[in-house]
Formats: C-alpha cells, structure tokens, sequence
C-alpha cells in the first residue's frame, strides 16, 4: 500500500518540474530548444515554441490532478502512473510530428535538406 502511495508522490514531485519544462519551451523564443526540429526551416520559431509550451501544459496539469488521485485512492497509483507515462509519451510523439507544419521554410536556392545544418546563418 505505501509503495502505491509513493508512486502518487512521485507524480506529485514530477509537477514543478513539468511545469518549469513546459514554460522554458513556451517562453523559449528564437532559441534552439527543441532538439527534434530543424530550425534551419523553421519560419516562426516563436510561435512553434508557444505553441509547443501549451501542450507541454498538460503534463503537469495531469501529473497534479493523478498525483492527488493516487494519494487519496492509493490502489490506483500504479494504474494513474502508467496511464501518465502512455500520455506523455503520445504527447512526445504528437509534438515531434506536428512541429514539422511550422517547418515550412524553404530552402535557400542549390541547396538540399542534407546539406542544411541547424547552425548555418548565411
């Protein structure tokens, strides 16, 4: 029973730190956070970001209310921590496939996508 609890805690402890994630990738503005985008094409990294941040939202959002869930029943932590770990990798891949609609930027005459790096300023 107390090692069902203390999947909720885990949950609850995991919050803060969802929350301070999905602000610095919110407020991240043209910096190079997301490491799964090539922002060699991207035209609005700004609002690619923003967008990306509120969706983050929801991690800790559902951490919370799980966490309090699994503290009050505790013979549902291990249901609530698998259900949030099956979320948040959906979210992953949902933001990783979605993120590629602000990847429209094209590409610079004689060049091609092989020949583009993250870091070329020209």
């Amino acid at each position: 029973m107390e090692g069902f609890r203390m999947l909720a805690v885990v949950l609850l402890a995991a919050t803060p730190i969802l929350a301070i994630v999905a602000g610095a990738v919110g407020f991240a503005g043209n910096s190079r956070i997301l490491n799964s985008v090539d922002y060699a094409k991207v035209a609005d990294a700004p609002a690619m970001h923003a967008w990306a941040g509120r969706r983050l939202a929801i991690l800790p959002v559902l951490s919370l209310g799980f966490g309090l869930l699994g503290l009050r029943m505790p013979m549902l932590a291990l249901v609530l921590a698998g259900l949030f770990t099956l979320i948040a990798l959906v979210l992953a891949t949902w933001l990783m496939l979605a993120a590629e609609r602000f990847q429209s930027m094209p590409l610079k005459p004689g060049r091609s996508t092989a020949q583009t790096t993250t870091h070329d300023e020209d």
